[in-house]
């Protein structure tokens, strides 16, 4: 049966529970926005050309999620960079995914100035985390490596 006065027959009633549903659903699919205090500069932003387009758009999502501020460091790498950080000890082999563009140094910043401090760094752990797992990408933190501790947050795809 119909009621005339509001255009509404109980035919359509389970179509339109069926619709606000997925309605519901949609809305809690979709992040609700964010007051953003921070985006990437210039530089970061340069820093992430040849970058694994999907480790660009985690970088992307943890800067408008995260509690503090950081830069990029540095992401695609050429062989000859490669080489002077495996000769100074800062890498320990020339297969890292930085070559092939699927990781991304980054580090935090107070006060405008990278600090080397753990406890920033383990603020922003949770934050590229939690951007990896929202866009569905796969990445390490390199601060949870085991076999050669990082001492720069690297986040792999």
């Amino acid at each position: 049966q119909c009621d005339w006065s509001s255009d509404v027959c109980s035919s359509d009633l389970k179509d339109s529970e069926e619709l606000q549903s997925l309605a519901d659903r949609i809305k809690k699919a979709i992040p609700p926005p964010v007051d953003q205090k921070f985006k990437l500069g210039a530089t970061s932003l340069a820093r992430l050309k040849g970058v694994h387009p999907d480790l660009v758009k985690v970088v992307k999502r943890a800067i408008e999620l995260t509690p503090i501020d950081f830069t990029v460091l540095e992401g695609l790498r050429t062989k000859e960079r490669q080489q002077q950080l495996v000769a100074k000890g800062a890498s320990k082999t020339m297969n890292s995914y930085h070559l092939t563009g699927h990781a991304v140094d980054i580090a935090p910043l107070v006060d405008g100035k990278v600090t080397w401090d753990w406890k920033y760094y383990n603020q922003l752990a949770p934050v590229i985390k939690q951007a990896a797992k929202e866009l569905g990408v796969n990445i390490t933190w390199g601060g949870d490596w085991t076999s050669f501790k990082d001492e720069i947050g690297r986040a792999h795809v």
